[in-house]
């Protein structure tokens, strides 16, 4: 299965909303995980993807850091945990995978420090660009939380059209998929 594209999971899976468990950095089973998770996100153009996202409970996070040349924009996120964020809450027009075609203004912290494991043993990363946005976002997915759930009730509420749009798609394509009738 290894760098084989992934069905991403829309808005509406359980998978989503669930609490990924621990990934052993050293596991041949990660390293294929990270190789599909990184086929599935260059296949999709986006900027971040976590194994919920394409079905796997396991917390494992690819980021792609656009401010790096070439291959070093690939940072590989095994078992992330934020242990401080820092700076103001700031705007910033967020999308997500699992939501085709929905962006909207989230506040969060401007910087972030992740711990995370390699291969080698544990690293930390910290950012306070866009890279600190997008491993927010995806660590946020790892504990089944979405980007929607940072809006207040009343912005979820406009957006009920379009969430309830993403729902019935993504429920009409996993019936594609799997070739079942619910």
């Amino acid at each position: 299965m290894a760098g084989h594209v992934a069905r991403i999971r829309s808005f509406g899976a359980r998978c989503l909303r669930r609490r990924a468990r621990p990934a052993d950095p050293r596991a041949p089973e990660t390293a294929a995980l990270l190789e599909r998770l990184w086929a599935t996100l260059d296949d999709d153009g986006g900027v971040g993807l976590a194994a919920p996202q394409i079905g796997i409970a396991r917390r494992v996070v690819v980021v792609r850091d656009p401010g790096r040349p070439g291959p070093e924009q690939r940072l590989d996120l095994v078992n992330p945990a934020v242990v401080s964020t820092f700076g103001p809450e700031v705007p910033f027009t967020e999308g997500c995978l699992s939501f085709p075609g929905l962006y909207t203004s989230v506040m969060r912290p401007r910087g972030v420090v992740v711990e995370h494991d390699t291969r080698e043993g544990r690293a930390k990363l910290r950012d306070a660009g866009l890279v600190a946005r997008i491993v927010q976002h995806e660590v946020d997915h790892l504990d089944g939380v979405l980007f929607i759930d940072h809006l207040s009730p009343v912005r979820r509420l406009r957006l009920l059209p379009r969430l309830l749009a993403i729902l019935v798609s993504g429920w009409y394509r996993s019936l594609r998929f799997t070739g079942r009738e619910r």
